[in-house]
């Protein structure tokens, strides 16, 4: 067994652990990508005639082509949602829905307590809701199966509850790292997104030695290249392109806490209304069939969207979309995400975030370009709204801007992003996309009560404080004191 967490901790120690909790992670992305790739080709294109935009990784860039026979694409999407829900639903209920906050939940109350049969339900249900057309993200499914492949090992290996919380958040880090093919950024996140405030310095180094293996294993499998190819030479000049990018922020931040809010209130009326096991397989069918419409009106708001937003990288497509397109484009994903998710469907919301801020970017890119202030490339505008809109909600601003760069090969954008993600975070303040994050690291979950109790997003995200640490008989726990002062935020 491993040392206990701390200073007298080895890293040396956690060097194995973690190159076989990555690459474990990595497989699991590799087949939850090949899975998908699969189910798009037969579910989406083959038998509704719909093929969505491609990114250059998933085989060269495609642009998006309409179906000859629409009104299959809402059958599609239901009837794959359908599925995905039931087999859910029978097999491991945990499994419907986003996966990054069930495994932040898990990391905070239960480290060791995820089931291993998660990892092959959330990996079938994902594949089925994404390729049939719901909107969702690749990263969910990958954090929370790679996080539970990181619980069973903890649990085997008989680790203690703060090494098994590690196991599980390099799991969940390398994952998201291999699915976007962003090494730094994943491990950044594992370091990040456990709480609202700050970073655990402790866990990145682990999370670093993961995320690379898990990189190294799926490129193995699936290539090296950047999920939305290379975009070297991203430049920033003068003050009008630098108050774009400000605009950008301000915008995406905006977007931020509207995505927030949408999806939570289709996912708390849906939690609270559908109780039993006919209508929680309803509700994201019905979402889904609603989705396949609105996927028809609005190009790119099927599947994950990840090639949706390669394709507002290049200037001369994103001038040829009708420009009421490009204004409805966020919207649209926003809309179609919490129809798909928040309704119960398998699939993740940390990429939409990414998608919902890439539409920002490309409308107001559209809007200034007429008017001599926008750079001659959209690249910039989308790439720093993709950071600003995600990073400031998922309070994860430094790993989301390296993963995004990291998406587009160009370490470039790293300076107008930060400017972007700064000017989003004094819009969202503390609209947090996952509720089971803690406040600040140190922080002590309560584990007396639900550990994802429901969130009015309307009001300030509430903050756990700890008493002052006492020497108490072994028998004794913290008392943990709940705060909703605005302030503190």
């Amino acid at each position: 067994m491993l040392p206990a967490d701390g200073a007298d901790d080895a890293q040396a120690r956690w060097v194995v652990p973690a190159v076989l909790i990555g690459a474990v992670a990595g497989l699991g992305a590799a087949a939850l990508f090949g899975l998908l790739h699969l189910c798009t080709g037969w579910l989406l294109e083959s038998v509704a005639g719909y093929r969505p935009y491609r990114t250059t990784a998933e085989g060269g860039f495609l642009e998006l082509e309409g179906s000859d026979r629409p009104w299959l694409v809402p059958l599609v999407a239901g009837g794959g949602a359908l599925v995905a829900t039931a087999f859910a639903l029978w097999l491991a209920p945990e499994a419907r829905g986003h996966g990054t906050d069930a495994a932040i939940a898990a990391a905070h109350h239960d480290p060791a307590g995820m089931r291993g049969r998660v990892t092959v339900v959330k990996l079938v249900a994902s594949a089925l809701t994404l390729g049939s057309g719901g909107s969702g993200g690749t990263e969910g499914p990958a954090a929370q199966i790679s996080a539970a492949f990181g619980s069973v090992i903890a649990r085997r290996t008989g680790m203690s509850r703060e090494q098994a919380r590690t196991a599980l958040v390099i799991g969940l880090a390398s994952g998201v790292g291999a699915i976007f093919r962003a090494p730094l950024g994943g491990a950044l996140l594992g370091a990040e997104m456990l709480h609202r405030r700050g970073m655990d310095a402790r866990v990145l180094p682990k999370a670093l030695i993961a995320s690379v293996s898990g990189w190294l294993t799926f490129g193995a499998c699936f290539g090296f290249t950047p999920v939305l190819g290379h975009h070297a030479g991203a430049a920033v000049s003068g003050a009008g392109e630098f108050a774009l990018v400000a605009v950008v922020g301000v915008v995406a931040g905006g977007a931020g806490r509207l995505y927030t809010a949408c999806f939570y209130a289709v996912h708390l009326r849906v939690e609270a209304r559908a109780r039993g096991p006919l209508s929680r397989i309803a509700a994201p069918t019905v979402g889904a069939l609603l989705v396949g419409g609105l996927g028809l009106l609005v190009p790119g708001v099927l599947g994950t969207g990840y090639g949706l937003m390669e394709a507002v990288t290049q200037r001369q497509l994103l001038l040829d979309l009708p420009l009421a397109v490009v204004l409805a484009l966020p919207l649209a994903k926003i809309v179609a995400t919490a129809l798909t998710v928040g309704s119960g469907g398998s699939g993740g919301i940390f990429g939409p975030g990414m998608v919902v801020g890439a539409g920002v970017g490309a409308a107001l890119w559209r809007l200034a370009e007429p008017l001599g202030i926008a750079p001659h490339s959209p690249l910039v505008p989308v790439a720093v709204g993709m950071a600003a809109c995600l990073g400031s909600v998922a309070h994860a601003p430094l790993g989301v801007l390296v993963m995004v760069a990291e998406m587009l090969g160009d370490a470039a954008l790293l300076g107008p992003g930060i400017l972007a993600v700064l000017c989003a975070q004094a819009v969202t303040g503390g609209t947090t996309l996952y509720r089971s994050q803690l406040e600040r690291v140190g922080d002590v979950p309560d584990l007396v009560k639900d550990p994802v109790p429901p969130v009015d997003v309307a009001a300030p995200a509430q903050r756990t404080v700890v008493a002052p640490v006492r020497r108490e008989p072994p028998d004794a726990d913290p008392v943990a004191v709940t705060s909703t002062d605005p302030m503190s935020h």
